[in-house]
């Protein structure tokens, strides 16, 4: 099945065409509206810009029922390109230029990008501006609500029939080392991510949630994996999907309380941030359920925390990547047992290989590292990319033996938990020794003031590299005051190796991050590597 054959099945169903299905702000859809928007959207799309199967239709907006209802009209006829609106505008021109697009559909806030793109992407021939601040659209471009609503609410009939195998989307990498890469994902691929993340789920959760029974609030941008992820999820099994145009923590708060939401979805930044809020009450906790989190390691700290916070609910995490968006899972059991004295350790694991995943580590030959031991993650099954855009030899590298390199360091125990030591760039080699940065930045969040820290190598003449940590201070706390440079080194030769502690610390009142709410560690490292050539990969 496609993506937007889960749209019109929940449609056409007498039990679901009803249910509520997105929710923004003051709009409300069911399953009835969101199949006659989608198929709207399609059949516009043939009619005014004579997209065909395989086409390339960008997104660039903000969180929105537009977004939403445009992914799953684009996927019906073509394949849906989200691109991230808080990217450089020469990012935004080379994806555009580079995915070939002729048709975009954007939202109003986000027009000052309009010049770059109007002098500099010559393919645009279409766009389509969604009013993403009550402000209306220029009458140049073409109304979202037209395209979502002018058009026949037929099922669309593509120029080709689509398969499984096709791409659905097509989502770009950040371009941490290097320009983005667009990675093509099938309709199969993301469902089956959907699918087999739920089948893990049924042995491993302890509470049973019918069908349109959870009401998940997603405030990460459907840009990202996780987005993309997130709103198939919603149209597989039917369940509504509130969204937020961005994470605001007090909006955040009220909504969670306004529309009785008992599921959210969070990278581990903004979880910690949330769990620091001084007027979380109890309503705001008790309703809920069921918390997931993905995207970046989870210190052990925050989660257990989160886990004492918010008492009543399940806790899920995923490992994956834009390449293969979900490897390993750690499920609600799984954190449980994670809870118990003696299995605090298990605390950073990403759980075991999903089903119908294969999850091997290896060593710089490409062979099978001993249980216990630091090797790259390769990955194997239904979930993977079909490959980089226009780079088949970035894919080839990539993809090997059908294994596919996530570039992530791990090592597995003999239970199969999954634990990520490092990124293999983030790596540090200090005096010919391996420091993950990682296990640094857990042993730096134990600390009671600490509220956010990252760990990088920077240049140093003596060990090639030394630990170097950037951290954030929770409120009420001063540098030189409550906290010392000094202080947060010793606390960390006091709990791990000496040569993993960080030789220098400075204070930030807070850390670059991306939209997704990931800490961006390339921006830390720029000044200190620029004109230089980085040790390590």
């Amino acid at each position: 099945m496609k993506i937007g054959d889960y749209c019109e099945k929940n449609a056409r169903f007498v039990h679901t065409k009803d249910l509520e299905a997105i929710v923004f702000k003051n709009k409300r859809f069911n399953w009835l509206q969101v199949n006659e928007r989608a198929n709207s959207i399609a059949n516009g799309l043939k009619e005014i810009a004579n997209i065909k199967k395989g086409d390339r239709v960008a997104l660039l907006a903000h969180n929105s029922d537009g977004v939403m209802n445009s992914f799953f009209g684009i996927t019906k006829v073509a394949c849906a390109t989200p691109i991230n609106y808080m990217a450089s505008k020469n990012d935004i021109v080379y994806i555009l230029n580079d995915c070939e697009a002729e048709t975009l559909i954007m939202s109003n806030d986000l027009l000052y990008n309009m010049p770059a793109i109007k002098e500099q992407c010559p393919k645009i021939k279409n766009i389509v501006m969604y009013d993403q601040n009550g402000t209306g659209v220029p009458s140049e471009y073409m109304d979202y609500e037209d395209l979502a609503t002018k058009f026949s609410k037929e099922e669309p009939i593509p120029s080709e029939p689509i398969k499984d195998m096709d791409m659905s989307f097509m989502i770009y990498t950040g371009g941490t080392t290097g320009l983005p890469k667009g990675v093509m994902l099938s309709h199969y691929a993301i469902i089956n991510n959907v699918v087999r993340v739920y089948a893990s789920s049924f042995w491993g959760t302890p509470k049973i949630i019918k069908w349109g029974g959870l009401r998940n609030l997603i405030a990460t941008p459907l840009f990202h994996i996780m987005g993309a992820w997130g709103t198939t999820s919603g149209v597989v099994a039917p369940a509504p999907t509130i969204l937020m145009d961005s994470f605001v923590i007090r909006e955040f708060l009220q909504t969670l309380i306004d529309e009785k939401i008992n599921c959210f979805g969070l990278v581990p930044t903004m979880l910690n941030l949330l769990l620091q809020q001084e007027d979380l009450r109890k309503e705001h906790i008790e309703n809920i359920i069921q918390i997931y989190y993905a995207a970046s390691p989870m210190p052990p700290t925050v989660l257990k925390k989160a886990m004492e916070t918010f008492y009543n609910a399940c806790f899920f995490q995923a490992f994956g990547q834009t390449e293969y968006p979900t490897i390993s899972v750690m499920l609600p059991l799984d954190h449980l047992e994670a809870m118990k004295p003696g299995n605090e350790y298990q605390l950073t694991s990403t759980g075991r290989p999903e089903v119908g995943t294969d999850v091997r580590l290896v060593d710089e030959k490409g062979e099978d590292v001993e249980i216990g031991e630091i090797g790259e993650i390769i990955a194997k099954g239904s979930g993977m990319m079909i490959g980089y855009w226009k780079k088949p030899e970035k894919t080839a590298e990539t993809i090997k033996d059908d294994w596919l390199y996530t570039g992530d360091l791990g090592r597995m125990d003999k239970d199969g938990y999954l634990y990520i030591i490092d990124r293999k760039k983030d790596m540090i080699i200090t005096g010919g020794e391996n420091v993950y940065s990682i296990a640094v930045e857990e042993c730096i969040y134990k600390h009671p003031a600490v509220l956010e820290c990252a760990v990088i190598g920077i240049p140093d003449e003596r060990w090639g590299e030394a630990v170097h940590a950037i951290v954030s201070l929770k409120k009420g706390y001063k540098k030189g005051v409550d906290v010392t440079e000094e202080e947060i080194i010793a606390f960390c030769k006091d709990n791990i190796a000496r040569y993993e502690a960080p030789k220098s610390v400075v204070f930030k009142r807070s850390l670059p991050k991306s939209a997704q709410g990931k800490i961006l560690k390339k921006d830390l490292r720029a000044k200190y590597w620029e004109g230089k050539e980085r040790q390590v990969n």
